[in-house]
């Protein structure tokens, strides 16, 4: 399944959740998150093309450059990073998208800490550490 059709499911979903009201889990596609989370990662806009990204039962959202959870911080260099940039891209609102270059400099950690904020992952430093890594793959 596309992330576009999850995210349309997931909304339509969340969007029943509200009308009924209360609280309760959408289960799509074989994934089951929060409504809260479901919510928070809506994508309004269309995908890059730099990454297609894809949800996976064992990892999450997955864009095809790094499978772990290893911290990653300014100064950081590789596929992590390239990963972390193409999960905000593909599976969040934020804009101006950033370039999947694998480079975390100013405009990578400010996008982070959007996120965290966003999506209330704490501490809100920039650095993504395992709350922010389990958060972006919404595993």
């Amino acid at each position: 399944m596309t992330i576009s059709a999850l995210r349309k499911s997931l909304g339509i979903g969340i969007a029943t959740l509200a009308l009924v009201g209360g609280t309760a889990s959408v289960a799509t596609a074989g994934t089951s998150h929060s409504a809260g989370s479901a919510a928070a990662h809506s994508v309004t806009g269309k995908a890059s093309a730099a990454a297609k990204c894809s949800y996976t039962s064992s990892i999450g959202f997955y864009c095809g450059y790094y499978k772990g959870s290893a911290t990653v911080k300014t100064g950081s260099k590789g596929n992590a990073v390239r990963e972390v940039q193409a999960l905000i891209n593909e599976t969040t609102s934020y804009t101006p998208k950033l370039a999947v270059d694998g480079d975390f400099g100013p405009k990578t950690k400010a996008a982070v800490l959007w996120f965290q904020k966003t999506y209330k992952v704490t501490p809100y430093d920039g650095i993504v550490g395992p709350k922010t890594w389990k958060e972006l793959r919404l595993k």
